[in-house]
């Protein structure tokens, strides 16, 4: 069975963290990482697309690891993440799949924009989900996060690009296909490739918009580096999928427009996840999937059942979220199992 991790942006962001991660999954004979170098329409690698992320331009990542005077100005200004991430696995048998953000492009504990005035919120305001349909009044209003939920639900995640926006499309799939191009990844990982919930969308016909990217996406990877595995994180029940978020993953593995699928199952109900996951398996028999599993902190025998639950649901491997070195017993508990 295989093991897989996810790792979030802000475990990439020096060096040394890297290659604390690469240990940390040979040791236990995990070799695929899944690693977020999109995380809001920001970039932690080297790109002339899309914004240097804060954390990196600010040179955050290396301070917190306390690294001194030269390295932490070098990590700051010059570090590239996925470039180091690709080396690294490459030396040591690890496959990394970059993972991109798809739709959800910025996010704020304090309600700030970006910084950049090139980011995709600041720069091309009209392409972004909001208050007043389609129209010419779009990117108009007062400024702040919480303005552009266009529903005022208490359960915003924080700002999306438009899948209905074609332009806004071309620019992802843009930024998807320079990383692949340029980076010698395993794979490309596809997350939030959906609407928040179906009520931001005009129509419940919009799910054909989240679809056509997902189909544009394999024609021009594909292309870029053949044999390269495409993956989503997708909500593991297919019918709440499809009614909440109109996200038609099971029609995306028909079609073959992704290799890997990896449903979300974090509920702490091994029963439930088992049940999901059966699912999950049934709307998609013919396309390898991991089961998406959330570590929670302490769980070690909860972990180990959900692994087996995985398993037990006819998944191919299981994906832990998420990376974590202050939980290393998981991975103990994960890799074991």
């Amino acid at each position: 069975m295989d093991r897989a991790v996810w790792v979030v942006r802000d475990k990439i962001t020096t060096a040394k963290a890297i290659d604390d991660l690469m240990a940390d999954a040979t040791t236990r004979g995990i070799h695929d990482l899944i690693v977020q170098v999109r995380g809001r329409g920001d970039a932690y690698y080297a790109s002339s697309l899309e914004p240097r992320a804060e954390t990196l331009a600010a040179g955050a990542g290396a301070r917190g690891v306390g690294a001194p005077g030269r390295e932490a100005e070098r990590e700051a200004t010059g570090f590239d993440p996925l470039a180091h991430l690709v080396r690294a696995g490459a030396a040591v048998g690890v496959r990394v799949h970059a993972w991109g953000n798809v739709f959800f492009v910025w996010s704020s504990p304090d309600g700030a924009l970006p910084r950049s005035p090139a980011h995709v919120v600041n720069r091309h305001p009209e392409w972004l989900l909001r208050p007043g349909g389609r129209g010419p009044q779009r990117g108009r209003g007062p400024r702040g996060v919480k303005y552009l939920d266009p529903v005022g639900g208490s359960d915003w995640e924080g700002i999306y690009t438009d899948p209905a926006n074609s332009a806004a499309r071309e620019h992802t799939l843009a930024v998807f296909a320079d990383i692949v191009s340029r980076y010698r990844v395993e794979g490309f990982h596809y997350d939030y490739v959906r609407y928040p919930q179906v009520t931001y969308a005009d129509s419940p016909e919009d799910h054909e918009a989240v679809t056509a990217l997902v189909a544009e996406g394999a024609r021009r990877l594909r292309a870029v580096r053949p044999g390269i595995v495409i993956s989503a994180a997708v909500f593991p029940d297919p019918d709440v999928a499809r009614d909440r978020v109109l996200q038609r993953w099971p029609d995306w593995a028909r079609d073959r427009l992704v290799d890997l699928l990896c449903p979300m199952a974090y509920r702490r109900d091994t029963a439930e996840v088992a049940r999901v996951l059966g699912k999950a398996r049934a709307a998609a028999p013919k396309t390898r999937m991991w089961g998406g599993l959330m570590a929670y902190a302490g769980e070690r025998i909860l972990l180990r059942d959900q692994v087996r639950a995985a398993k037990d649901a006819g998944c191919e491997g299981a994906i832990l979220f998420a990376y974590d070195p202050a939980q290393r017993d998981l991975l103990d508990v994960f890799s074991a199992a």
